[in-house]
């Protein structure tokens, strides 16, 4: 299993654990995260968390590896969930109890990707890959309908490449 399915698996899991968990939880690509909108699915208000690649560096020291330049990487996965903002009618705005639940799950959703990060670090896979941090959740939105937020962490990985 590669970091990002291991990662996804713990963010799964951690929200099912919790009330109200979101309807689609799965791996995303790209540079950033939209959130979709059909005829017959708006991913906000259904609940969508993901986790993404959000970056592959080479470490900071240059090593050269037989034919291979360097097999350490530093490879950065984004956590996201995001929720169906508070909304009314046209002639009104969210009430405060629509607000404050909807800050609650965003909480709760906050917790649950750390213990996704708890989770990577005791998972046996990964008992042996250095993780060298984790950025603080980042509030997303309110955009569009869509109200959320984001977490990074940092892992050190090998690329594979044979001496």
């Amino acid at each position: 299993m590669n970091a990002a399915q291991a990662l996804l698996t713990c963010l799964e899991t951690a929200l099912n654990s919790r009330a109200n968990p979101p309807a689609d939880v799965m791996l995303r690509a790209g540079e950033q995260v939209t959130p979709l909108l059909g005829t017959g699915k708006d991913e906000c208000c259904a609940g969508l968390a993901w986790v993404r690649i959000a970056g592959v560096v080479q470490r900071s020291t240059f090593e050269q590896v037989g034919e291979c330049i360097g097999t350490g990487r530093r490879l950065t996965l984004e956590m996201g969930v995001v929720r169906c903002a508070p909304s009314a009618d046209v002639s009104s705005v969210p009430t405060e109890e629509q607000w404050t639940n909807a800050a609650l799950q965003l909480d709760s959703d906050h917790d649950a990707m750390e213990d996704a990060l708890c989770c990577l670090t005791a998972a046996e896979d990964w008992d042996t890959v250095p993780i060298l941090g984790a950025d603080g959740y980042r509030p997303t939105g309110v955009d569009g309908n869509c109200i959320g937020g984001i977490m990074t962490v940092e892992l050190e990985v090998d690329c594979g490449c044979q001496a």
